[in-house]
C-alpha cells in the first residue's frame, strides 16, 4: 500500500530574530544621546515666569552632567549653566554658616612634626622647641643627630631673654640593675649639661638657661623594655619659658640720701 507524502508545514520558528535586538539597542542609545542634548542645552527661560523653578532644576541638573564631563566653567560667559557651575564650586569650598566668615570643609593642617604624636609630659606654660633628642645608651656624649637639633634650637632661642629649661632623662636599661637613684639621676645631669655646654658654644646667653635632671621618672614609653621603645627615654628636652633673665636678677640697690642717719633732738 503506497503511502501519502505529509502536505504540512514544517514548525516555523516563534522567536525574534537577532537584527531586532541589535536594532532596539541603538533606538536606546540614540534616545539617551537626545536626552543630554536636551539637557546641556541652556534654557534659562523668561524671568518671573511659572517655569522658572523647573528651570532652575534643569540647570542644576545640567550643571551636574557637565560637572561630570570635568568641564571648567567660563567666568565671562551668560550661560546659566556655567554660572551654576560657578556657584556650586564656591559653595563646596567656602558653605555657608554661622560667623562672618562661615564654615570650611577644608581641615586645616598643623605644624608637621618628627614624631607621629606630640607628648606631653607635664601641664605648663612651657612651649618646647625641636624633637626629642637621644643619647646612647648609659653615655652623656652628644651624637651627631642631638648636635644637629640643638643647632636648629640655638638659630631659635639665640638673642631672646627668655629662661629655657634643658631636662635629662635616663631610661631603665642605661645602667645596670644594682644602679642607684642617685647615678640615675647624675647621669640625667650629666646629658643636659652637655646640651647646655653645646648651647653656650652656639652663642646662647648661659644666663638663660636652667639645667635638670629627671632620671627616671618622666619616660616616654612606659610598659615596653625593648631597646628601640627605651631609646625614646634617652634623652634631653629644650623648653623655652614666658620668664625673662631680668625677672630674677636682683637689682642693685640705690641710695636714698646721705649715709649718715639724722641725729636725733637734744
Amino acid at each position: 500500500m503506497a503511502t501519502k507524502a505529509c502536505k504540512c508545514k514544517a514548525t516555523e520558528c516563534e522567536e525574534c530574530p537577532e537584527w531586532i535586538f541589535t536594532f532596539a539597542d541603538l533606538v536606546m542609545l540614540m534616545m539617551g544621546f537626545f536626552v543630554i542634548l536636551w539637557v546641556l542645552k541652556p534654557n534659562p527661560g523668561k524671568k518671573g515666569s511659572d517655569n522658572d523653578s523647573e528651570n532652575d532644576y534643569v540647570v542644576k541638573i545640567a550643571a551636574s552632567i557637565r560637572a561630570g564631563f570635568d568641564y571648567v566653567p567660563n567666568p565671562q560667559s551668560r550661560d546659566p549653566v556655567d554660572r551654576q557651575m560657578i556657584i556650586d564650586g564656591l559653595s563646596r569650598t567656602h558653605p555657608p554658616g554661622d560667623g562672618k566668615m562661615g564654615k570650611s570643609v577644608i581641615q586645616p593642617k598643623g605644624a608637621v612634626g618628627t614624631d607621629d604624636d606630640v607628648t606631653n609630659i607635664r601641664p605648663s606654660d612651657h612651649a618646647t622647641e625641636g624633637g626629642k633628642m637621644l643619647f646612647d645608651q648609659g653615655s652623656a656624649v652628644l651624637t651627631d643627630q642631638t648636635k644637629q637639633e640643638l643647632d636648629q634650637i640655638a638659630e631659635m632661642i639665640r638673642g631672646h631673654r627668655n629662661i629655657v629649661m634643658i631636662k635629662g632623662h635616663t631610661s631603665l636599661d642605661d645602667l645596670p640593675d644594682g644602679a642607684t637613684e642617685q647615678q640615675k639621676m647624675d647621669l640625667s645631669l650629666r646629658r643636659a649639661q652637655a646640651a647646655s655646654d653645646y648651647l653656650v658654644t652656639k652663642g646662647v646667653d648661659a644666663r638663660a638657661i636652667r639645667v635638670q635632671g629627671c632620671s627616671t621618672f618622666e619616660p616616654l614609653s612606659q610598659g615596653q623594655y625593648t631597646v628601640d621603645s627605651q631609646a625614646l627615654n634617652r634623652r634631653v628636652e629644650v623648653e623655652a619659658t614666658n620668664t625673662l633673665i631680668d625677672d630674677l636678677q636682683v637689682k642693685p640697690e640705690t641710695s636714698s640720701g646721705d649715709s649718715t642717719a639724722p641725729s636725733g633732738g637734744q
